[in-house]
C-alpha cells in the first residue's frame, strides 16, 4: 500500500523506513537460508525481488503470482535453453528472451526474475535449482513479503 496522497511527511517517512527495513531483512533471511543450503547462488535471484517487492507492494510484478510464476518460467526457460544449446551466451540471451515471452504470455511478469535464465544457462545449473533454490525462494519471498505487509497494514493503523 503506499501511502495516501493526503498523508503527513512523518507517515510517509515512516512507511519507507519500514519498507526499507523489510528489504533488508528479507535479504538477510534469504542469506541465512542460503549458508544453511550450502548455496550460495540462492540469494542472486530475490535480491532485486525484494526491493521490488518492498517498495512497490501494489504493483504487478510484485504480486504472488508474479513472483513465484516469474520465477520458476524463467528458471525453466534458462534450462530448456541450456538442454538444447549448451551454455554460453547465446544460449543465456535466448533463454532471457524465452523467459520474457513465458512471463508475458502466463501473465506473471517479474523482470528481476530474468537472471534465473542466465544463472543457469551461464553456471551449467541442473534442473533441480529450479526447485531449490528457485521455487522454494519464490514461495519463501511471497510468505515473508505477505507477513510483512500484515505489520505494515497494523503500522498504518
Amino acid at each position: 500500500m503506499s501511502a495516501p496522497p493526503h498523508a503527513s511527511r512523518r507517515d510517509r517517512i515512516v512507511l519507507a523506513l519500514y519498507r526499507s527495513l523489510g528489504a533488508g531483512v528479507g535479504i538477510g533471511l534469504m542469506e541465512f537460508f542460503a549458508n544453511l543450503a550450502n548455496e550460495p547462488l540462492a540469494r542472486v535471484p530475490f535480491v532485486t525481488s525484494i526491493v521490488l517487492t518492498m517498495a512497490l507492494p501494489e504493483a504487478p510484478p510484485a504480486q504472488p503470482r508474479a513472483i513465484i510464476g516469474g520465477h520458476v518460467l524463467s528458471a525453466a526457460a534458462g534450462y530448456l535453453c541450456a538442454s538444447v544449446m549448451g551454455g554460453g551466451p547465446i544460449a543465456g540471451a535466448a533463454a532471457v528472451g524465452l523467459a520474457t515471452l513465458a512471463m508475458i504470455l502466463a501473465d506473471c511478469m517479474h523482470p528481476p526474475a530474468g537472471i534465473n535464465a542466465i544463472l543457469i544457462t551461464s553456471m551449467a545449473l541442473g534442473p533441480g535449482w529450479i526447485l531449490n533454490p528457485v521455487l522454494a525462494g519464490a514461495l519463501l519471498l511471497t510468505a515473508f513479503v505477505h507477513v510483512w505487509r500484515v505489520g505494515e497494514r497494523r503500522l498504518r493503523k
